[in-house]
């Protein structure tokens, strides 16, 4: 198995193919916009204010995967959780599903080779590192979306890995 099929495989199961735990797509489902706007307390996320944070860095690196310059986003982590758009939730799901099939997509049509290529004019970092921190970042906020979930008593096990 090649590097690319690796990323194929790691995206699928993070996004929407359970495996060893719940993918993202998995984890969304069913949830209203009042379900996704709760919050336990005033000093934590709502899932909603998560998938902003993921549509934002998750569209941040499909620009620069596709060579499309990004500006710096230095300090600004915080504000990623907001929703200052005040976007529907269902679009904002539409959103990051339309940006993770795009990045499965270009994924899949990418040569093996671009996986060791610089990520960043700035930095040597390559490709097949930036994605193994990428799936595994969603994979985090997924955990925490599932446990958001189950502190409101709307998480179906049904859901959940078999």
């Amino acid at each position: 198995m090649n590097r690319k099929e690796i990323f194929l495989e790691q995206f699928t199961v993070c996004y929407n193919e359970n495996s060893w735990f719940v993918a993202l797509k998995n984890a969304l489902e069913g949830l209203t916009a009042e379900q996704a706007s709760w919050k336990e307390t005033d000093g934590t996320n709502s899932i909603r204010e998560i998938v902003n944070h993921l549509v934002f860095y998750h569209e941040r690196w499909l620009n620069r995967f596709k060579g499309i310059e990004v500006p710096p986003a230095e300090g600004i982590n915080d504000m990623t959780f907001e929703n200052a758009d005040e976007e529907c939730w269902e679009s904002t799901v539409k959103r990051l599903n339309a940006n993770l099939s795009e990045w499965y997509k270009m994924l899949e049509e990418s040569d093996e080779s671009k996986f060791g290529q610089p990520a960043y004019k700035e930095a040597d970092t390559p490709w097949w590192s930036v994605l193994i921190n990428l799936t595994t970042h969603m994979a985090y906020h997924t955990g925490q979306i599932i446990h958001i979930r189950k502190q409101q008593g709307i998480w179906d096990p049904k859901q959940g890995v078999h």
